[in-house]
């Protein structure tokens, strides 16, 4: 007996039969009982979900000889003619080969000729969106109205390349992808069916390689059925395939969480060696760490799990080393990779690029968060900063009690009525030098040294003057009655304390500069020598 696949074999011939379009099975029948079947019909769906096999049904329930019936008994004449296809009424068209203009024409000529032995005549447009632009226009009046008893049927796996005036003259029904679950089931029939002996997670892999295609799934069971004979195990499929088993990928995320860049190449050349296919385990890795993701969010993660497929133990364990942020990042890497690995040859680089760059992926930060960080580092920094352990009030009442500090020469120094005297002696001399002692601020006073400060450079420069230097120094030898070392500085603080110490500086105090008003009136010639002391130069007449 000559052989026959398993697509062909187990192809559904009812409504019954068909597998996870339950919503478009319920329109069609609804419509045949009714009576309102349209006169063209849009499948479009992806591979191997059933489209054109739905389209065939669809024929054979308005052509079978007791209908229309919303289910075709699949055993009168018209029934089995358009299940082998030799029905005359039922043509079945490949778009991707009739695409030209001259073919639509054709198309056009034969629908006006009514049918010759069926109910309606049926025209199956597969791959439709193969059609040019041209041919579609040529089509659009027939399908606006088109002659009686004539019904079209196009499926297509590119909806999106059907022009608008098409899909508005037609009724669209999208199918979905089948379920894991249901694309199991069908196979575990078939093995049953077929005397073929399954063992653990075998047809779990067959399914998951079928990605949604039942066509696909059984075709891979055929493959493995070749390979293994009539026993199938875990084994054999992964090597049939070029899958990678569970255990492989869990070794691979435990590498993830050490940050192990090494053992992550090591196990990927591994693999390659093995012969496993890259892109599925670009794909496998992507929906590992989605299931980690789920396990990480839900409650239930059982109720988002195949967990007869995944070990939610080890998943629950791993998860707690990666935060959410990492996750999501891992998988916008692979799902590039994939997508780059398809379009170059390069595809083992660009893979193992990519684990490393998985290797080194971090958690985001929140802006908010940054925001909060930097405010509370700005009010850090401004705080003042304490130089001393002591007290400032302990500090001020230790220079109150000590009144004054005694000189070798028997005189003594009081800091602050010492320096008054000072400023006093100096106005005398020289009036002008009020303007000075204004700007200038007390740092250190002690029996040796007198360090002054001042606020702007300009102000500095005029007391380094050699003359007014020497004014200062005459005046503090007058008062203290000796010799006292003085330090001219630039200072921009608006308050320095003042030390009063014979071996160190022991704290600070601010000195109250009160300016010296002058009560008598100045003369034109005195206002102007004034000047000339503080800015300098010469008068020309």
């Amino acid at each position: 007996m000559e052989f026959q696949v398993s697509a062909r074999k187990w192809r559904p011939q009812k409504f019954s039969e068909l597998i996870g379009q339950e919503h478009i099975v319920r329109t069609l029948r609804n419509a045949i009982e009714l009576g309102k079947i349209s006169h063209a019909y849009l499948f479009s769906g992806t591979r191997g979900v059933g489209k054109t096999t739905t389209a065939r049904i669809l024929a054979k329930a308005i052509n079978c000889a007791k209908g229309p019936i919303p289910e075709p008994c699949d055993e009168c004449d018209f029934c089995q003619e358009i299940k082998l296809g030799n029905s005359i009424d039922v043509r079945e068209i490949d778009g991707a080969s009739k695409t030209s203009v001259d073919d639509v024409r054709e198309l056009i000529e034969n629908i006006q000729y009514a049918a010759s032995a069926c109910r309606y005549k049926v025209y199956i447009i597969d791959e439709v969106h193969m059609i040019s632009r041209n041919a579609f226009n040529a089509l659009l009046k027939t399908l606006e109205e088109p002659p009686p008893n004539v019904v079209f049927i196009f499926a297509t796996t590119m909806l999106s390349k059907i022009p608008e005036t098409i899909l508005s003259r037609c009724q669209c029904f999208e199918f979905k992808p089948l379920s894991h679950k249901q694309i199991v089931k069908q196979l575990e029939l078939i093995c049953e069916q077929e005397g073929i002996q399954t063992s653990g997670l075998s047809l779990e892999k067959i399914a998951k390689s079928g990605a949604g295609s039942m066509r696909d799934a059984q075709s891979l069971l055929d493959q493995v059925i070749a390979y293994c004979g009539n026993k199938i195990e875990n084994d054999s499929v992964e090597e049939v395939l070029g899958v990678v088993g569970r255990t492989t990928l869990e070794k691979l995320v435990e590498h993830l969480i050490k940050k192990d860049s090494v053992k992550l190449i090591e196990s990927v050349q591994s693999i390659i060696t093995d012969g496993k296919d890259l892109n599925f385990l670009c794909r496998d890795l992507a929906e590992y760490l989605r299931n980690l993701m789920m396990v990480k969010l839900s409650n239930k993660p059982e109720v988002l799990l195949d967990i007869q497929v995944c070990n939610l133990q080890v998943l629950q364990d791993q998860s707690k080393a990666f935060h959410v942020d990492e996750l999501q990042q891992m998988f916008s890497v692979l799902s590039r990779t994939e997508t780059e690995m398809k379009r170059s040859s390069l595809a083992q680089m660009i893979f193992e690029m990519s684990i490393l760059r998985l290797a080194d992926v971090r958690p985001f930060h929140r802006i908010d968060d940054m925001i909060k960080t930097i405010n509370s580092l700005e009010e850090k920094a401004e705080q003042p900063v304490v130089l001393s352990t002591t007290p400032i009030n302990s500090v001020k009442d230790e220079l109150k009690n000590q009144e004054s500090v005694e000189l070798s020469s028997g005189r003594y120094l009081d800091s602050g009525s010492n320096w008054q005297q000072i400023k006093q002696e100096i106005c005398v001399r020289k009036p002008v030098f009020k303007h000075y002692l204004e700007q200038c601020k007390v740092l250190a006073f002690s029996e040796s040294d007198l360090d002054l400060g001042f606020m702007d450079a300009i102000t500095l420069d005029q007391v380094k003057n050699q003359e007014n230097l020497q004014l200062v120094k005459d005046a503090v030898k007058l008062v203290c009655d000796r010799e006292i070392n003085i330090t001219l500085v630039l200072s921009d603080k608006a308050s320095v304390p003042v030390t009063n110490s014979s071996s160190s500086r022991l704290a600070s105090k601010e000195i109250n500069m009160n300016s010296f008003n002058q009560s008598q009136d100045k003369s034109e010639a005195e206002i102007i020598q004034d000047a000339l002391d503080v800015f300098g130069g010469v008068v020309i007449k």
